[in-house]
């Protein structure tokens, strides 16, 4: 209940702040465990890849964001969970796949952190072997815009990624790593799409 106040709280917010232009959100099924990859350059980008999806988007999001009870509580009413990024964060991982499991949508940046225009930082294969072992279709995103007042912010969903070839195979890490290449490629090209 609250996450779909807080959702069309911040679509009316982006709809004065910003002009926002959507593509593709018929590419994202209506049922069964979905992976968003998205760019991340700003802190606004977890809410332009969740706010026009009509399925509630679950993000991990960093540990320090849980830091007191009502920062807590919020995170988790947003469908928020907690991720140690200086660590094998095996909770993490077992959220993220009881998310899929439970036929979910999971929202991922596969780079872990946020990459600012011009900066680089190589992708984790985390997205890979959440797809695979969490049987899910994965739907890139390309975000555009730098969120100043009034400014163009494009939301651009791609079609699913195939990876039909790898399932049922052992993820090995070459594989994995050739799939994250795979969805960050479509990331880039849908980012980049005027």
């Amino acid at each position: 209940m609250f996450y779909n106040i807080a959702k069309y709280a911040l679509r009316l917010m982006y709809l004065v702040m910003f002009r926002v232009e959507v593509r593709g959100k018929e590419n994202i099924p209506k049922d069964g465990p979905v992976i968003i990859c998205a760019n991340h350059s700003s802190n606004f980008d977890p809410i332009s890849a969740a706010i026009y999806v009509k399925r509630p988007v679950n993000f991990m999001a960093k540990k320090e964001l849980f830091g007191n009870n009502f920062m807590k509580k919020l995170m988790y009413s947003l469908h928020a969970f907690p991720v140690d990024r200086e660590a094998a964060d095996m909770k993490s991982f077992k959220t993220t796949l009881e998310i899929l499991k439970k036929g979910e949508v999971l929202g991922i940046f596969a780079q872990g952190k946020r990459v600012k225009e011009g900066e680089t930082a190589d992708p984790k294969a985390g997205v890979a072997l959440f797809a695979l072992k969490g049987n899910a279709v994965v739907i890139p995103a390309g975000i555009s815009g730098n969120y100043k007042l009034f400014s163009k912010v494009k939301i651009n969903y791609g079609k699913p990624v195939n990876l039909d070839e790898y399932r049922g195979k052992r993820a090995r890490t070459e594989t994995l790593e050739k799939i994250t290449e795979e969805i960050m490629s479509e990331v880039e090209k849908l980012r980049k799409e005027p």
